[in-house]
Parts: C-alpha cells; structure tokens; sequence
C-alpha cells in the first residue's frame, strides 16, 4: 500500500467514526461548523482536497468540542505534502511509547500519572 492509498485509508476510517456518530457529533459540534463541512464530506468528491480539507475542520471541531483524538483523523496528510496540524490540547495522558492509543483523561489537578502497562513507564502528559 503506497503512502497516498495509507493516508486515503486514514479519511476513510475517519469518516466511518463520523458516520458511526453522527448525532453525537452534529450536537457536540454545533450547527454553524457541522452543516458545511458535513455537507462537502457527504456530498464531494473524496480525492478532492475540498472534501480532505471538510474533513479535516470536522476533526479539529470535534477535539475543540473536547472530544480526544477528535474523529480519529491520526495524519492530517493532504496532497502535496503535511499540513501543520491543530495546536496541541490538554486531554491527560498517553502511551510514553506512542504504541498505543490509549488516553487517560485527567481527574483534578493533583492527579497522579499513571503507569504505561506495556512499557512500565510513566504516561506522558498532553499540556498544550
């Protein structure tokens, strides 16, 4: 599989989370910024950058609506290059080792960190 079928099969599992929740999301994310993006994801063309970029603003919506990881969208890769991604957001922790996609979400300020399982590390704390 060649680096443009791999980041089309990122869009494509983006989009079925999407799809999976819809209602969920159409809420959380609200009508000004679901309704025209929504429309060119369901409607485009997906090897347009329209359609890469509709589905971009609706991964970045849904992390700023505090969802973590948004709609799953891992690499922000369009055609003819990366794009700089969204700035970072406080969710808590992740795998140390980036194997994973584990996410512990922070519960108080003095909460403690917690320990990786599979590397027997400490987890690394998303602040930005």
């Amino acid at each position: 599989m060649g680096d443009g079928a791999k980041a089309h099969r990122v869009y494509e599992d983006a989009v079925e989370y999407l799809c999976r929740n819809i209602d969920a999301l159409r809420e959380l994310i609200g009508p000004e910024l679901w309704e025209p993006s929504f429309a060119v994801v369901r409607d485009g063309d997906p090897c347009a950058g329209e359609w890469r970029d509709a589905v971009r603003e609706l991964h970045d919506a849904a992390e700023a609506a505090g969802i973590p990881g948004g709609i799953g969208l891992r690499t922000t890769m369009g055609a003819g290059g990366w794009p700089s991604g969204p700035p970072p957001r406080s969710v808590g922790w992740i795998c140390p080792t980036g194997r994973c996609a584990r996410v512990d979400l922070r519960e108080g300020a003095e909460a403690q960190t917690p320990v990786c399982a599979l590397a027997s590390q400490p987890m690394r704390l998303v602040d930005g």
